[in-house]
C-alpha cells in the first residue's frame, strides 16, 4: 500500500487492533472455562473478530501480521462452541496477540511494524504448542531492545531544543508499558515493577521545567537500574537456607547511551528549561489534557442550554418591568380616580373610599417588591450573562488550535513530490500562529495537501524551462494564514508558469465538462475556474502524482461545506494564487434575522458588508442581468426569496418605493438580495440539517433562536455563487460516479476509500449492510463495494436486496472478503454479486481493475 496512505490509515487501525486484540484476550481466557457456563456464542464470536481483524491487517498489506492472524484462525477452527480450549493453546494464543501488540508499538512510533521471531511463533501456533526456547533470553533480547529506545528517548527529551515533546512522551510511556507487560508474562518480578515506575516519570516530562529536570534524573537511575537486573545471565534460583550467600554479581557498566542519559539528566536536574524562568518553578507552565470530540460536542450543547436560559431569563426581566411598568399607571389611574370621587362626593364618602386608598397602598407595596426583585433579576441576568460568555469562550478556546500543526506537514510533502518530479521548490511557510477552531483545521489538510502537489507538479516549471524564461533554477512556493476579523485566509502562491484559459477551455471541451460553444463564451477568470470541476485535469497521463481528475474540486467542495469559497488568479507565465476564505469557528457566531415574505430566516452577520434602502432609480439591467448601482459600482440585484425557491412576491420596488436590501461580500464576490425587514440580530448556533437535507445547497443548517423559533440558517457563500454567471454556466458539468464502500472494519472501510478516492471517485461509506441500504435509499451511487461478514446485515444479503429492488437492481456489486474458497465464490456469485475480491488483493491494486471494469460508463 501507498506509504502515504498508510500513514494516514495507520493511528485508525492502530486503536481498532488494539480494542481487538482486547476483546480477542478475553475471549481467549473466556474459552479456557467449563463449557457449561458459558456464552454458547463465545467461540463464534471470537472467529468473527479473529476474522475482521485479519481483514484489516490484509487490506493495509501488512503481511506479518495478518499471517499471525490467519494461525490464530487457523488454530480456532479446530474447536467447536462446546470445547474447551487447551492450555497450550491460550498460551500460544496470547503470545502472538502480544506479538501485535509490539508491532503497533513499533508502527505507532513510526517504524515498520514488524514480527519478532515470526517463523518460530507461526510454527508454534500451528502446533498449538510454544515453542522449545528459553523464555528468560526470548524476554532479555526483546527487554535490551525497548531499554535502548528507551534510553534514547531520555536524551532526546532533556536536549535544548526538542522538536516534538509530547509525541516523544508518548512513545517511551508506550514502550516501558509494554515492557512491563511482557515482564509479568514473563514472571520477570523485578523488572516489571521498574518498568511502571520508569512509564510514570516519562510521563511527567511532557511539559518543560523542574519536574521534568527532576524526572529525569530519576528515569537515568530507572534505566540503569533495568539493565542491571537484565544481566548477562539468565537468572538464577534463590539460594537454599543453609548454603552461604553467593556474592553479589556487578551490575553490568551502563552503555555509552545510557551513559549521556545520565549525564543530560543530572545537568538537567539543576538547570531550568531555556526560557522558562521562575514561572516554570511555581507551575507557570500550562498543563494540557486530551479531551474526546464527543466531551467537546456534549460541552457545546450544555453552552447552549445555558445560552438559551440566559436570553428566557432575559424575556421574563422584560416582562417584570413591563409589570412594573403598568402597576405604576395602575397606580396612578386609582389614586387619580380617588382623588376625583373624593371630590365629587364630599366628606360623607370617606368611608366608603377607604378600602380604594387602602387598595392603592397595598399596589405601592407590590409595587417596591417588584422593584426589588427586578434589581435582583437584573443583577442575576447579568452575572449568569458574564458567566455564559466565559463558557463560551473556553469552550471556543478547546476547539481553537495553531495552523502550524497543519503547515509543518507540508514541509515533507514538498521535499517528497519536488524530489519525485526532479524539481527543485523551496517552501515559505506564515501564519502558524494563527488559532482557528480544529474541525476547519482538520478539514483543510486534504485541501491544502492538493494545492501543494498541484502547485508543484502543474505550476512550478522544470529547472530548464526556468532557466529560459529567465527564473532562478529554484521554485518558490508560499502557504500562508491570514486573520481577517471573524475569518481567516488560507493563501497558496507559486511563482510558476500561472495558468492558460487556453489550456483549461481545451481540457474542459476535451473531457466533456463543456462545449465548444459554451467554453468559447467565458471570460479567462470563468475559464480558470474549471479547474475546479470534478474530473478536470490538464494530464494526458495518469501519474503518480496528477492526471486522475480530483484533487481541486476537493478544494472546492471542502470550502463550501465550511462555508467558504476558493479564488483563484494568475499571471501567465509569472505564477498562481490560491485564496481559501473560510470562517474562524464553526462554533456559535453572530446571525442577521431577516424577514422574507412570511419566513425568518438568519444570515451570518460577517457575510453582510452592509443593510441598506435602494431607491427605484438605482436598479437597471446590463447584458440581460438585473443590477444594482451601489456607489458607483454595478452589482448583481436578486431577490433573496427567489434565490432560496420561496414564492416570490411584489418587491417595494415595483410600486416605486424604497427596497430593503442587504449586500453580501465574501472576497471579490457582492451581490445586493431583496429583502422584506430586518428581524433583528443575535448569537446563532448552526445545527446540521441531517441527511434528507444535505443536498439542498443554500441552507448551511438551523438555528434555535432565544423565544424558541427555529430558523433556516442560508448559507452565504453559496447564494453568491449560485448568483454568480460562471456557477450558471458550468452547472452541467459530468460528476464522477459515487461508489459506497461497506465494511464492519473500521480499518478497511477506511483503506478502501483512500484506494478509491486517491484514485478519483467519490466514495461513500456504511459499517454494514443495513446502513448501506440507506446509504443507498437516500444517495445515488453506482457501484457499490461491501465486506462478506457483517453484523446485521452481510454482504451476500445485501447482494440480493439489491438485485430485488426495481431500481437498483442493475447496480454492480462487489464483494470483499478473506474467505477464498470456491464454495463461498459460487455463493457471493449466486447472489447476484459481479464480482469477488480477497481482502489481501485490495492494495495490490486489483479492486481498482475491478471497480474500472464494472464502473457503468
Amino acid at each position: 500500500m501507498d506509504q502515504q496512505v498508510l500513514r494516514s490509515i495507520w493511528p485508525i487501525f492502530s486503536a481498532e487492533t488494539r480494542e481487538q486484540i482486547q476483546a480477542i484476550g478475553t475471549k481467549i481466557l473466556g474459552l479456557e472455562e467449563d463449557p457449561a457456563g458459558r456464552d454458547p456464542d463465545l467461540l463464534p464470536s471470537l472467529k468473527r473478530l479473529v476474522h475482521s481483524l485479519k481483514g484489516s491487517a490484509a487490506s493495509l498489506g501488512l503481511t506479518e501480521i495478518e499471517q499471525v492472524v490467519h494461525a490464530i484462525e487457523d488454530g480456532l477452527a479446530r474447536y467447536r462452541a462446546n470445547d474447551r480450549l487447551p492450555r497450550e493453546v491460550v498460551e500460544v494464543t496470547l503470545r502472538g496477540l502480544s506479538s501485535i501488540e509490539l508491532a503497533l508499538g513499533l508502527g505507532d512510533a513510526g517504524e515498520t511494524p514488524v514480527i519478532e521471531g515470526l517463523a518460530g511463533l507461526l510454527a508454534a501456533l500451528g502446533s498449538g504448542q510454544a515453542p522449545k526456547e528459553n523464555p528468560s533470553e526470548r524476554f532479555r533480547k526483546d527487554a535490551l531492545g525497548v531499554l535502548d529506545k528507551l534510553e534514547a528517548a531520555l536524551v532526546t527529551l532533556v536536549s535544548p531544543n526538542v522538536p516534538d515533546r509530547a509525541d516523544t512522551v508518548r512513545t517511551a510511556v508506550m514502550l516501558a508499558r509494554s515492557l512491563r507487560i511482557t515482564a509479568e508474562a514473563a514472571e520477570e518480578e523485578q523488572i516489571a515493577p521498574l518498568a511502571e515506575r520508569t512509564a510514570a516519570g516519562f510521563s511527567k516530562m511532557e511539559q518543560p521545567g523542574d519536574g521534568a529536570s527532576i524526572a529525569a534524573s530519576d528515569l537515568a537511575g530507572l534505566l540503569v537500574e533495568i539493565r542491571g537486573a537484565l544481566g548477562p545471565a539468565a537468572p538464577q534460583a534463590p539460594a537454599k537456607a543453609s548454603a552461604p550467600a553467593p556474592e553479589p554479581e556487578r551490575a553490568p557498566a551502563p552503555t555509552k547511551q545510557a551513559a549521556e542519559a545520565l549525564r543530560a539528566a543530572s545537568e538537567a536536574a539543576v538547570m531550568p528549561a531555556a526560557g522558562e524562568g521562575a514561572a516554570g518553578s511555581k507551575g507557570g507552565v500550562d498543563q494540557a489534557v486530551r479531551v474526546s470530540v464527543k466531551t467537546l460536542e456534549s460541552l457545546g450543547l450544555q453552552v447552549e442550554h445555558l445560552i438559551a436560559g440566559r436570553a428566557l431569563q432575559a424575556r421574563r426581566t422584560d416582562a417584570l418591568r413591563d409589570l412594573l411598568d403598568n402597576t405604576h399607571d395602575t397606580i396612578v389611574h386609582l389614586e387619580r380616580s380617588s382623588s376625583q370621587l373624593s371630590l365629587s362626593s364630599g366628606n360623607g364618602s370617606a368611608e366608603a373610599l377607604e378600602p380604594l386608598r387602602a387598595g392603592v397602598v397595598s399596589l405601592r407595596g407590590m409595587q417596591k417588591r417588584i422593584v426589588e426583585l427586578l434589581k435582583d433579576a437584573t443583577r442575576e441576568g447579568e452575572q449568569l450573562n458574564l458567566v455564559a460568555q466565559v463558557v463560551r469562550d473556553d469552550l471556543r478556546d478547546l476547539r481553537m488550535v495553531p495552523a502550524l500543526q497543519v503547515l509543518e506537514p507540508l514541509r515533507r510533502t514538498v521535499r517528497e513530490v519536488s524530489a519525485r518530479l526532479s524539481k527543485q521548490v523551496e517552501l515559505f511557510v506564515a501564519g502558524g500562529d494563527v488559532r482557528l477552531d480544529r474541525r476547519i483545521l482538520d478539514a483543510l489538510k486534504d485541501p491544502l495537501l492538493h494545492l501543494v502537489r498541484n502547485a508543484i507538479d502543474h505550476g512550478i516549471e522544470m529547472p530548464e524551462a526556468r532557466r529560459a524564461a529567465g527564473k532562478s533554477e529554484k521554485g518558490r512556493l508560499w502557504v500562508r494564514v491570514e486573520s481577517r476579523g471573524t475569518r481567516i485566509a488560507v493563501i497558496v502562491e507559486d511563482d510558476g508558469g500561472g495558468l492558460s484559459p487556453a489550456k483549461v477551455r481545451a481540457t474542459a471541451i476535451r473531457r466533456g465538462l463543456l462545449t465548444a460553444e459554451a467554453a468559447a463564451k467565458l471570460s479567462d477568470a470563468q475559464a480558470a475556474r474549471l479547474i475546479f470541476q470534478p474530473g478536470f485535469s490538464t494530464r494526458d497521463q495518469v501519474t503518480e502524482t496528477s492526471g486522475r481528475g480530483v484533487g481541486l474540486d476537493v478544494v472546492l467542495a471542502t470550502a463550501q461545506r465550511l462555508q467558504g469559497a476558493v479564488d483563484v488568479t494568475y499571471t501567465e507565465g509569472q505564477g498562481t494564487r490560491f485564496l481559501i476564505d473560510l470562517p474562524l469557528t464553526l462554533a456559535s457566531a453572530l446571525g442577521l434575522l431577516v424577514r422574507v415574505g412570511t419566513s425568518v430566516v438568519a444570515v451570518p452577520s460577517d457575510m453582510v458588508e452592509r443593510v441598506f434602502r435602494l431607491a427605484p432609480q438605482d436598479v437597471g439591467t446590463v447584458a440581460g442581468r438585473v443590477v444594482a448601482r451601489v456607489e458607483d459600482e454595478q452589482l448583481i440585484f436578486l431577490s433573496l426569496a427567489e434565490a432560496v425557491g420561496l414564492p416570490r412576491l411584489p418587491l417595494a420596488l415595483d410600486n416605486g418605493k424604497m427596497q430593503p436590501v442587504m449586500l453580501l461580500a465574501l472576497g471579490k464576490d457582492r451581490v445586493v438580495f431583496a429583502i422584506d425587514e430586518v428581524a433583528g440580530q443575535q448569537e446563532i448556533v448552526v445545527r446540521a440539517l441531517g441527511p434528507h437535507l444535505k443536498g439542498v445547497a443554500h441552507l448551511a443548517g438551523a438555528a434555535v433562536l432565544d423565544d424558541g423559533r427555529l430558523v433556516p440558517v442560508l448559507n452565504a457563500p453559496e447564494l453568491l455563487r449560485a448568483a454568480s454567471p460562471t456557477t450558471r454556466t458550468v452547472a452541467g458539468e459530468i460528476r464522477r460516479p459515487r461508489i459506497l464502500v461497506c465494511d464492519d472494519a473500521l480499518t478497511t472501510r477506511f483503506a478502501m476509500k483512500s484506494l478509491l478516492e486517491i484514485a478519483g471517485y467519490p466514495v461513500v461509506t456504511a459499517s454494514d449492510g443495513e446502513e448501506a441500504w440507506e446509504v443507498l435509499e437516500r444517495t445515488p451511487c453506482q457501484l457499490v463495494v461491501s465486506d462478506w461478514q457483517m453484523p446485521r446485515l452481510d454482504g451476500v444479503g445485501l447482494t440480493r436486496r439489491i438485485r430485488s429492488h426495481p431500481t437498483l437492481n442493475r447496480m454492480p456489486v462487489i464483494l470483499v472478503t478473506s474467505l477464498d474458497s470456491p464454495e463461498e465464490r459460487a455463493e457471493g456469485l449466486e447472489a447476484g454479486a459481479d464480482g469477488y475480491l480477497v481482502k489481501r488483493e485490495v492494495e495490490r491494486g486489483k479492486l481498482l481493475d475491478l471497480v474500472r471494469q464494472l464502473m457503468p460508463g
